[in-house]
């Protein structure tokens, strides 16, 4: 029965290829006539055609370079034009060679084209001799213009000088002898009648360069000899000493009217335009008689493509109608074949499979198909029958298998301690877990129906949700719920309440998308307390590191106007003037001290400080500057170990911390100091006030240089920062609790100090020799100026190598004052040097660099350096040398 059938279906497609074979045959012969036919109109009529239509555009357009040759009036013009035409011409050479050599059945090679290309070639073969005669009858009539302008110029050279002579002569305060001034006055009308007439006769012979016909050129011409005689007739009336040269000008003058002048130039140029124009006219005609033959041999061809087109219509439709009746009778046939030998029989045949598979499928696991013993593809249906049947078995047993995973799975999405959501690919909320409504504030029942995304969107919103992208950017949940089908996305989640969730949403094969949601409110917290500290050590970086070049100019300016000051003791209204400026760059100074001490680079005076004494000690001066609307209380521990820190600066934070405080609650309230212990090592000092609290917002941001929340004018927005600095710097920590409406407490914790001995030094006054060293010239020489006006000799140097060969050469120097940065040889080095050379040498140095450079050098001045410090230091440091001197001698 195998071989039955797929001979039968062997048989149909057998004929049914035949069929297709002869049908394909007739369509092939029908294509090759259709090729003929279409090859007879391409390869003999469309290429006589398309040479004939590039002859007649090329005529076009050697017609236009026609006129662009005619109208072009420079040799540049001409040459440029010519190369055009030129190029044009030897196109349609080989256009007509092409056309020649063309098949002559087509009638292409016709005598009347053939002529009208020659002709048309011919007339531009005359138009263009005829311009190279006018371009070479410009060329010499351009050289000639300009011999005569340098003519003109030479005549003026002669009469110049004689003119400026004359009118020196006649306008001169005192006369000269009489014989001299009649001359003179003779003179002076024949001069300048000359030069005129010069300027005149150029111009005409100019003018006639321009002219286009002989009648023009002849008016120009006879003005010319008039303007000439004129000339002529003046020189005679020149001086004796330039008659000769101005009768040698005026007969190349005159030359100008013969054979080899501009006149004659001009008009061999007006011959020549003429014949160009008679040219061009001609080569118009015959490229228009061209172009009208070759638009009757186009119309010609067109109607015979017509006739050809037509013809392979027709022959490809009754083709058509030919094959589509062969193959619809072949499909009739086949379709028949096909039914009565192969499909009857396999559907009589399928039935008795379908009821053994309906049995099967109500539960009778013993239900037999019929003809299971067929060895034709009905018995292998039967034969796999079977072994569908036993697999269905198989899979019942793994249908409760994965249903026990199920349940497994299902516990775990139930209990997970993140929330979990799944949307269809419509973008419905199908499954989700507890966690999930938990999260989110969500009851069962506002989440039931499986709710579209929008509308989960709209609940957030409605408890005060915003969403945000890993880079803090504001989202919005709508827009990217089309991306989150196809790609993964990573959401925060921020809610009024400061809880923050994160959310991680992929795509699912199936369509849809799944969501974990995590509760990183901790997280982000410790996070961003994190970024907030790096940012305030940034900034402290950014500030500790403008500071040194700011102090060199504050150094300078400072020390100008003490200069100023003391020399204009006598002038008080200047001195004022100067007392002012010293001012103001005395409080530059102090910003900059409280910049660095924001950035824990000021160079701290630490010393063992008793916390409660000193705040005891403020409790007068505080309360007066807070007003009598704040009420000051003071909650001190005794017997507090003291801190190591810079007293004044600690006062100054309190100060700041107490003003502050004032500010918040608008000058009414109660401000409470507390000290306590505060574990080993640290004493807490902390300003606590009844205000109305800090915005988280802004609680982030109040340690940051001059960040105020004060009107414009009110606050530099340094006190907290300068407070942060002051602490961190010290080692200590500093701290704010504030919410809105409860106040504010800012707590400072400061390290305990050891016991440490104290050195008391006692000084005398002297003078020295003091050698001063800084690469800044103008620092350099303020300093110089401050160290003579307390008495002192000084020697400068720019550097560290120029002040050790002064130390070599003056052994009278007592105490070297460096700068502590310098290119090459740095301070350091410098002093090491210059004590090997001079061990009982005093050094003192100075810096306007920030950060912990020379922390360990205890004389160390930090620019700008007062006068009254400079002095102090100067003298404690000769002091200190004098007896380390007088005990190594003794």
């Amino acid at each position: 029965m195998r071989a039955g059938i797929q001979g039968r279906l062997l048989l149909i497609v057998a004929l049914s290829t035949l069929a297709m074979a002869l049908a394909g045959i007739a369509a092939i012969r029908a294509l090759d006539q259709i090729g003929t036919a279409a090859e007879t109109v391409t390869g003999h009529d469309m290429p006589a055609m398309a040479a004939a239509l590039r002859l007649a555009r090329i005529g076009d357009r050697l017609q236009q370079r026609g006129a662009s040759l005619a109208a072009a009036g420079t040799e540049t013009a001409l040459a440029e034009a010519q190369g055009a035409v030129d190029a044009d011409l030897a196109a349609f050479s080989e256009q007509v060679a092409a056309l020649r050599t063309g098949p002559s059945e087509t009638g292409w090679d016709s005598a009347e084209i053939l002529a009208l290309s020659g002709g048309l070639a011919g007339r531009f073969t005359e138009l263009r001799e005829a311009l190279e005669t006018l371009r070479a009858v410009a060329a010499r009539r351009e050289a000639e213009r300009a011999r005569m302008l340098a003519q003109e110029d030479a005549i003026r050279q002669i009469l110049g000088p004689s003119i400026l002579a004359v009118e020196a002569i006649t306008a001169g305060e005192t006369l000269p002898e009489p014989a001299i001034y009649r001359t003179a006055v003779r003179s002076q009308a024949p001069l300048l009648a000359a030069e005129r007439l010069t300027g005149r006769a150029t111009s005409e012979l100019l003018l006639a360069t321009t002219a286009r016909d002989a009648a023009t050129l002849a008016e120009n011409r006879a003005a010319f000899l008039r303007t000439l005689s004129e000339l002529e007739n003046i020189s005679a009336a020149l001086p004796a000493g330039l008659e000769p040269d101005v009768r040698a000008a005026l007969a190349l003058y005159a030359a100008q009217t013969g054979p080899a002048g501009l006149f004659a130039l001009q008009s061999a140029e007006i011959a020549a335009r003429s014949r160009a124009e008679a040219a061009l006219a001609a080569a118009s005609a015959r490229a228009a008689d061209l172009k009208a033959a070759v638009d009757r041999r186009v119309l010609s061809v067109s109607r015979t493509t017509a006739e050809v087109t037509q013809a392979l219509r027709d022959t490809i439709l009754a083709r058509s109608t030919q094959f589509t009746a062969i193959a619809l009778g072949v499909i009739l046939i086949a379709g028949g074949l096909s039914y009565l030998l192969v499909i009857r029989p396999l559907s009589r045949n399928l039935a008795g499979v379908t009821r053994a598979m309906t049995r099967l499928a109500a539960g009778e696991r013993n239900a037999e198909v019929p003809g299971a013993d067929r060895a034709d593809e009905i018995g292998d249906l039967a034969r796999a029958f079977a072994v569908f049947r036993e697999n269905s078995a198989q899979v019942e047993k793994l249908d409760r298998e994965l249903a026990e995973r199920s349940n497994l799975l299902l516990a775990t999405f139930e209990t997970m301690k993140d929330g979990f959501s799944v949307f269809d690919r419509d973008r419905r909320l199908v499954a989700f877990n507890p966690q999930y409504l938990r999260l989110h504030g969500f009851s069962e029942a506002e989440v039931s129906g499986e709710l579209a995304i929008e509308t989960i969107n709209r609940l957030l919103a409605a408890r005060g949700a915003e969403a945000f992208g890993p880079d803090g950017t504001a989202l919005d949940l709508d827009s990217l719920s089309h991306s989150r089908l196809t790609l993964s996305e990573r959401i925060e989640l921020r809610f009024p309440s400061g809880r923050v969730l994160e959310l991680r949403s992929n795509p699912i094969p199936q369509g849809g998308f799944a969501t974990i949601h995590m509760d990183v409110t901790e997280a982000r917290a410790t996070q961003s307390q994190l970024l907030h500290a790096q940012k305030l050590e940034t900034v402290g970086q950014l500030t500790g590191g403008i500071a040194h070049d700011f102090n060199n100019i504050l150094a300078v300016i400072i020390g100008n106007f003490n200069i100023l000051i003391r020399e204009l003791a006598e002038v008080p209204a200047l001195r004022a003037r100067a007392e002012r400026g010293l001012s103001a760059a005395n409080r530059g100074a102090a910003l900059i001290n409280r910049l660095l001490t924001f950035s824990r680079r000021q160079r701290l005076a630490p010393e063992d400080v008793a916390l409660d004494t000193l705040v005891r000690g403020m409790a007068d001066l505080l309360q007066a500057s807070l007003g009598e609307g704040v009420r000051l209380v003071t909650d001190l521990a005794e017997m507090l170990p003291t801190v190591r820190v810079d007293p004044g600066q600690l006062e100054n934070a309190l100060m700041n911390l107490a003003v502050n405080a004032r500010d918040a609650m608008e000058g009414g309230g109660e401000i409470t100091i507390t000290t306590r212990a505060a574990g080993p090592g640290f004493v807490e000092l902390t300003v606590a006030d009844t205000g109305a609290g800090i915005p988280p917002e802004i609680a982030a941001q109040v340690f940051e240089p001059f960040f105020t929340t004060k009107p414009v004018g009110k606050g530099s927005g340094l006190g907290l920062s300068m407070v942060y600095g002051f602490v961190e710097q010290s080692g200590g920590a500093v701290a704010i609790e504030s919410s809105p409406g409860a106040g504010t407490r800012v707590t400072l914790r400061l390290p305990v100090s050891p016991e440490r001995a104290r050195v008391v030094m006692v000084a005398e006054e002297g003078e020295a020799c003091i050698l001063a060293v800084d690469d800044d010239a103008d620092l350099l020489e303020i300093t110089a100026d401050q160290l003579r006006a307390m008495g002192h000799a000084v020697v400068t140097a720019p550097d560290g190598a120029t002040a050790l060969e002064l130390l070599r050469e003056i052994p009278e120097i007592d105490l070297l004052y460096t700068d502590l940065a310098m290119p090459g040889l740095d301070g350091r080095t410098l002093a090491a040097q210059a004590r090997a050379l001079r061990p009982d040498l005093a050094v003192l140095f100075t810096s306007g660099a920030p950060g912990r450079a020379g922390a360990d050098l205890p004389n160390l001045l930090r620019k700008p350096v007062p006068a009254e410090v400079l002095a102090t230091a100067v003298r404690l440091s000769l002091e200190a040398q004098s007896r380390r001197t007088s005990a190594s001698s003794t």
